[in-house]
């Protein structure tokens, strides 16, 4: 058996090889792991936005917010309006004043804002995420999810209660069986998701 020196000792091939596979591995799972944190805090945002966004619409409804200011127009309730039927619809919700009070958005999703335009605002989805689904949560059974493709989500003064108007997967206004609230999923690049439930009774959970 060769002996050598500390001078002369070192790694070989194979040794530097194996220790290069490992370190190769041990960066990649950090890698993974980074990514799919960065994703989940993006969509745990985007979730906590959304429902902050519902409970502002809330509140205008409730408190009889005046349309624009000098407006003196108080008739208007409040709502957001989500949709999977149009290119593109899927990653964007509008803020809209439902001006007719008919319980949905009767505007362009382009969100046109002033004038006669029911529209208040467009928020835009970022980072990759968008809404994967509308679902129907039922008072029994399982979430219907592949019969609607658009909700509009609205609180017309003095209730608390949401009113949801369903639209079926050829924008025709649904009204589904048993229903006691929405589920919309969003879902990040990476296949994460997260859900935020409106009940009719007016709550919201983010789950």
């Amino acid at each position: 058996m060769s002996q050598c020196s500390k001078k002369n000792c070192g790694f070989s091939i194979t040794e530097l090889l194996v220790s290069l596979g490992i370190v190769l591995v041990l960066l990649s799972l950090v890698a993974f792991n980074q990514q799919k944190y960065t994703d989940t805090s993006a969509l745990v945002s985007l979730a906590d936005e959304f429902s902050l966004t519902v409970t502002q619409a809330q509140a205008y409804g409730v408190a009889v917010k005046e349309r624009a200011p000098g407006s003196a127009d108080f008739s208007a309730s409040y709502g957001i309006s989500l949709s999977l039927l149009g290119s593109g619809s899927n990653i964007a919700y509008l803020f809209f004043s439902d001006r007719n009070v008919n319980k949905y958005y009767d505007g362009a999703w382009d969100c046109p804002v002033g004038g006669t335009s029911e529209c208040l605002e467009k928020a835009n989805i970022s980072r990759g995420n968008y809404i994967d689904s509308i679902c129907v949560v039922r008072t029994n059974g399982a979430d219907q999810c592949n019969t609607v493709s658009r909700v509009d989500i609205s609180f017309v003064r003095p209730d608390t209660e949401a009113q949801l108007v369903f639209f079926n997967n050829g924008g025709q206004v649904t009204v589904p069986q048993n229903m006691k609230g929405v589920r919309i999923v969003f879902k990040s690049p990476s296949n994460v998701t997260r859900s935020v439930v409106v009940y009719q009774t007016g709550q919201i959970s983010v789950q």
